[in-house]
């Protein structure tokens, strides 16, 4: 025959049921928010390394390596107050901007207002500290499209994210030759 199950035993089971779905739900929170956290600080910033040249390289000939078909983007240096890495490797800031990607993102209805604080425009450029070679540096535009949705989504995955990185690798191919150009003509 079936056993009864008393009221204040049924009370205490659910309770109990209702306490592990509850504390499931904190648990599940928890671990999804360490992953996005961990997720967003490995994917935030994208870096760029590049072998046999130096930031020196980048900086002497980054603003002349834009090619002729980027008219609409503008490389201008930006200066920069921030104290020098311990070994006094080279820190240089560069704004790498497109005008009309900008102001789609300043009219955006829904991030108008904060999306100009975030403009995906600085590079910067230092050396690696084991080998010297250069590290070009960027937010991830992509993953801050992705984030802001909308109107941000589109133009910073699908125009800035995608010209940005050719552009830096034209850049790099341009101040190689010009860099190897160079050491042919020197006597």
């Amino acid at each position: 025959m079936e056993q009864l199950i008393s009221t204040p035993r049924k009370r205490t089971r659910r309770n109990s049921v209702f306490l592990a779905f509850i504390l499931g739900i904190i648990a599940g929170a928890a671990a999804m928010f360490c992953a996005g956290f961990l997720y967003l600080r490995h994917n935030l910033i994208v870096s760029y390394e590049f072998p046999g040249l130096t930031a020196d390289d980048f900086d002497d000939a980054f603003e002349n390596a834009m090619p002729p078909d980027a008219a609409a983007w503008r490389a201008t240096r930006e200066a920069c107050s921030l104290p020098l890495p311990t070994g006094g490797r080279p820190v240089y800031n560069w704004k790498l901007c497109h005008r009309t990607y900008a102001r789609g993102l300043m009219d955006d209805p829904d991030h108008g207002l904060v999306l100009p604080a975030l403009l995906p425009c600085t590079v910067t450029l230092t050396n690696d500290p084991q080998d010297g070679h250069a590290i070009l540096s960027r937010l991830n535009t992509s993953l801050i499209g992705v984030i802001y949705g909308g109107n941000a989504r589109g133009i910073l995955r699908s125009h800035v994210a995608p010209e940005q990185e050719a552009l830096i690798a034209v850049m790099a191919d341009g101040i190689r030759k010009e860099k190897a150009l160079r050491k042919d003509t020197t006597p």
